[in-house]
């Protein structure tokens, strides 16, 4: 593993180890207390809403794949997550890389997220 990629993957353990430790304590956030776990909710695609779109959009930015302009909120599943989504499959090796978020993507993420601690971070 590249010096580059060792940095950004500390970054984001660090990142979601701060939003896990914010989250953790403001009770409003479900996500972090019995909410949405993107791994066991429903399968996402291009029209789904909510906070498991929210909670999948937190991921993907804090990873890197995905850049929500300024002002437009989190909880959409537009063009914006398809593309971000099929980045990180294609990452993770999932084909196809279609950006919907079905059984396929949900492991493998939750796979690689399990290997570096980071579900116990998000959801316990």
């Amino acid at each position: 593993m590249s010096m580059r990629n060792s940095l950004r993957l500390k970054a984001v353990a660090v990142s979601l180890a701060f939003c896990a430790a914010v989250a953790f304590s403001v009770s409003s956030i479900s996500a972090y207390s019995g909410g949405p776990n993107v791994f066991t909710g429903p399968d996402l695609t291009i029209g789904s809403t909510g906070t498991y779109v929210a909670e999948l959009q937190g991921l993907l930015t804090e990873l890197g794949y995905l850049s929500v302009p300024t002002g437009v909120p989190f909880g959409y599943f537009g063009s914006l997550t398809q593309g971000a989504l099929g980045r990180y499959q294609a990452a993770l090796g999932v084909s196809p890389t279609a950006g919907y978020f079905g059984p396929l993507t949900k492991s493998a993420m939750s796979n690689a997220f399990s290997s570096r601690g980071w579900v116990t971070l998000l959801y316990r």
